[in-house]
């Protein structure tokens, strides 16, 4: 049986005897359609468009499967590269893939191969995912993406192997996690870790397992905090590290079990650290051993309280430093 284009399936849904509603809130238009209702199937060719509620579905072909029981639409299924978008205000949510599978019981959308999600506001691009597998559920606002992961939001581009984040009606991220070989990049900044997880409405990340913050300066100066654990808060303006922490600020070299680097609001270039537990630092071939240490960068000192150790080297390793009190 086929239909020309721009028929609604008006005759198809009354054969399936789907109520009024649901004819509303799907419509099928395609060049040709078949419909086999024993085997609970339909197939689309042909400038196919599916429209679900405000969600649009354009594909050149599309399969749907039909509950048995009560013959209403199931699950779509979209091949070659299908295209969908929702539109509201000035807001747009739109995704591309391979194949797209929608759920019309779960209200959820699979997207397999090559898959692109844009969240624009303005007309302009506010999120970007790319990966091999995206799924989004209407219901619960829960972003899934699997799979060679990239994420670009705002001025912060992102690498893992997976993702999960929910979307608000804004388009705004509430809640980003990133697992699996997350690298994080946000101008000349890099971190990287084995779990990530961002919440905006704090102003905070927390990244754990052989996590790193690289962090490059004006003056071409660097940051290298390496721990098991980090966390940064914006408002506060401070990174918190523990677990084996290792810091490298310029001719400075530091180990402790835990450590805290203040950040200058105004120059936005770390001003203090505070290491608590046996720490030690290194500066040239001098160290500093203590319970609680304190180093400031301008001007450059120490602060060392609990079993201190100091070691000063005059020579260099020369042996010009020896020193002997017996004849």
């Amino acid at each position: 049986m086929k239909f020309r284009k721009n028929i609604f399936l008006t005759l198809f849904l009354t054969a399936l005897t789907i109520t009024a509603a649901m004819a509303a809130g799907v419509v099928i238009e395609a060049d040709e359609q078949r419909v086999n209702v024993d085997a609970n199937k339909g197939f689309f060719n042909g400038d196919v468009k599916v429209t679900i509620g405000d969600v649009m579905v354009k594909s050149p072909r599309a399969e749907l499967d039909l509950e048995p029981k009560s013959k209403k639409p199931s699950l779509a299924v979209f091949f070659d590269n299908p295209y969908a978008f929702q539109n509201k205000d000035n807001k747009k949510h739109e995704i591309k893939a391979n194949i797209m599978k929608v759920s019309l019981i779960n209200k959820t959308l699979r997207a397999e191969g090559n898959t692109q999600s844009i969240m624009m506001k303005d007309r302009q691009p506010v999120v970007t995912i790319n990966s091999d597998i995206q799924e989004y559920d209407t219901t619960t606002k829960l972003m899934q993406a699997k799979g060679s992961v990239i994420v670009h939001y705002q001025d912060v581009e992102t690498f893992s192997d997976a993702a999960n984040a929910v979307i608000e009606k804004g388009g705004e991220i509430k809640n980003l996690k990133l697992i699996g070989n997350v690298v994080m990049k946000e101008k000349s900044n890099v971190l990287k870790g084995n779990k990530f997880e961002y919440k905006p409405e704090l102003q905070e990340y927390q990244m754990s397992g052989n996590t790193s913050t690289d962090v490059t300066f004006e003056d071409g100066s660097r940051l290298l905090v390496k721990a098991r654990y980090q966390q940064y808060n914006k408002n506060a303006n401070n990174i918190i590290a523990g677990g084996n922490v290792k810091i490298d600020y310029k001719d400075y070299k530091a180990v402790g079990p835990k450590a805290q680097v203040f950040i200058d609001k105004t120059t936005q270039k770390p001003n203090k650290v505070v290491f608590t537990g046996r720490s030690k630092i290194t500066q040239n071939s001098n160290t500093v051993e203590a319970d609680v240490i304190t180093m400031t960068m301008n001007p450059k000192k120490f602060d060392a309280v609990g079993n201190v150790k100091t070691s000063i080297s005059s020579s260099g390793g020369n042996g010009d430093d020896d020193m002997e009190i017996m004849p």
